[in-house]
């Protein structure tokens, strides 16, 4: 069992209270095992070495799923984020993968997959309603909630039909739930327009059709910019 420590930091609770009840009867009053101190059942661990304030709540959200993939298998993914605006997610017990460092005071953290491809990003709260979703690469999407939020939670929930569907769920100051639900991101990552036509069939067809090569990065430029900013007279 993992919890959240205050600046940034986090706790392992080793469940040994099996093996310490065991051992009186395995070996005899006299042995050196019994007149040892009991196990340590607590491990501390710090983030980084950069210097917390030790009085900020941390927040820990664990079990983040990573997919099908048999790389890493078995590496468990977890977040911690403080009110100071730290965010990190980390793999293992000690492997940093990304840290994030903005100006809102985080109070609440979640996961959810909300591109629909297995990976449940990390989803963190601030009290003023600035919300950020971010995957496991980093890359980050951020939105403002009109209100000041006293509670947030996130996960699949049924709204309409009979099919749970990823939501956001915020409790203002003023006694109001809102409920955004059906959250769908096509991508995190960025991307160009060049990019997304080179994934249409339609497209290839139509440079086929004006002798254009579809791997001519430069020509393909040329043809998307005249199209755009110029008109047929000009072209």
């Amino acid at each position: 069992m993992m919890v959240s420590q205050p600046g940034c930091g986090y706790a392992v609770l080793l469940c040994n209270w099996n093996q310490e009840q065991q051992s009186p009867r395995e070996t005899g009053d006299g042995s050196a095992s019994s007149r040892e101190g009991p196990i340590r059942d607590v491990v501390h661990h710090q983030t980084s070495g950069r210097i917390h304030n030790k009085n900020v709540s941390t927040h820990l959200i664990g079990t983040i799923d990573r997919g099908c993939s048999k790389e890493h298998k078995g590496l468990g993914l977890f977040a911690l984020c403080t009110l100071d605006g730290t965010l990190k997610l980390m793999e293992g017990a000690d492997k940093l993968l990304w840290s994030v460092q903005v100006d809102h005071q985080l109070f609440a953290l979640e996961k959810l997959d909300v591109t629909g491809n297995g990976y449940e990003e990390v989803i963190a709260c601030a009290w003023d309603g600035q919300t950020y979703i971010i995957d496991h690469n980093r890359t980050v999407a951020r939105f403002q909630v009109d209100e000041n939020v006293s509670a947030f939670c996130a996960g699949f929930y049924s709204c309409k039909g009979d099919y749970n569907s990823p939501c956001l769920v915020y409790v203002s100051f003023n006694q109001k739930i809102y409920i955004y639900w059906d959250i769908q991101l096509e991508r995190m990552e960025s991307t160009n327009l060049l990019k997304t036509l080179e994934n249409n069939s339609e497209c290839g067809e139509l440079l086929l059709r004006l002798d254009v090569a579809k791997d001519d990065t430069s020509a393909v430029k040329d043809l998307i910019h005249k199209t755009l900013y110029f008109s047929k007279k000009e072209v």
